[in-house]
């Protein structure tokens, strides 16, 4: 509250008192009241897998911004009561949740009883004012988010033997290709996280690393595959959408090049789809330049689906990042 004026204080109060009383009037605190050991968290779940069925625990964690350990105590809970259960994927070291009968019985209780109440306070207002309710409410929330978001403790971490999360990095990757932007991959697009090994180990070490929200989500990556003894590709370089703007780019960008120095490499080069407008004025900004495909080096590993090119010089993408 340091330096805020007294008008900014009493604002904020009143809007902590409003989300409180928003909470109460809402029935959130009513919803448990056959079972105490159920809380609020718990509902939450239930309507997220509810909507998203065979989400894995990691990603529900990070919706409900909870670690690992807390929506692995909670899901655990959930399946015991019988409402959830889990079953195997691809990958059957990932816990994938569905709802029981039971546990759709509950979320259908819920949908009911918080329908009921919005319902008939919307009886109480025009609906001009029902969009300026929704509308305000959808900025407050926004905001919260984005300040949630630049205050998180990022961290950036190496990538290791672990197969679980290489197949955390692949999932993430091709939510953010096939979900987001349409990109027609196949089974082998992101396999080189797989292969580790051959594609990005040298000099004693992994050059890929992944980024680590505080609450464990995976949410960004990049590797450095070593094309000769003067330059280095850039691969696998993804953001989710919620921490695009919010640094995670650059520390992983940064992380990167203090790599390149170990190296001894000088230059840089990258692939790129069309599609990924907001990549290329990234790459432009901190100094990249935009090359046709015959200007890279025979070194290069292409790959089919990448129509854009870009050199950096080591040096200058460094100086800009950093300033």
């Amino acid at each position: 509250m340091r330096g805020m004026s007294f008008m900014q204080k009493e604002q904020i109060e009143k809007l902590r008192s409003l989300s409180r009383k928003l909470v109460r009037e809402l029935g959130m605190l009513q919803l448990d009241r056959s079972d105490s050991s159920i809380t609020p968290g718990h509902w939450h779940a239930l309507i997220e897998i509810e909507k998203d069925p065979g989400l894995t625990i990691s990603k529900l964690g990070a919706l409900l911004l909870m670690s690992i350990s807390r929506i692995s105590r909670l899901t655990s809970s959930l399946s015991k009561k019988g409402l959830i259960e889990f079953k195997e994927g691809l990958d059957k070291r990932e816990k994938y949740l569905y709802l029981t009968a039971e546990g759709q019985a509950t979320v259908k209780s819920i949908d009911d009883f918080s329908e009921e109440k919005i319902e008939g306070a919307f009886k109480f207002l025009q609906e001009s004012e029902m969009v300026e309710i929704i509308n305000a409410i959808d900025k407050y929330s926004n905001v919260l988010e984005q300040n949630r978001l630049l205050g998180s403790d990022i961290k950036i971490a190496t990538l290791s033997t672990s197969r679980v999360i290489r197949k955390q990095i692949m999932s993430m990757i091709s939510e953010i290709q096939e979900n987001e932007f349409s990109i027609p991959i196949n089974k082998d697009t992101n396999i080189c996280i797989l292969k580790a090994e051959h594609y990005f180990y040298y000099d004693h070490s992994y050059n890929f690393w992944y980024a680590v929200a505080d609450n464990g989500q995976i949410i960004g990556s990049i590797g450095l595959r070593k094309i000769n003894d003067c330059g280095g590709e850039i691969k696998k370089f993804f953001v989710i959408k919620e921490y695009r703007g919010t640094g995670v780019a650059k520390k992983l960008m940064l992380t990167l090049l203090n790599a390149t120095l170990k190296h001894h490499f000088k230059k840089l080069f990258l692939g790129s789809v069309d599609i990924l407008k907001a990549a290329h004025i990234f790459y432009k900004r901190y100094g990249f330049i935009k090359i046709v495909r015959s200007d890279l080096p025979k070194e290069f590993e292409l790959c089919e689906l990448d129509s854009v090119f870009y050199v950096g010089e080591v040096e200058e993408v460094m100086e800009k990042l950093s300033k």
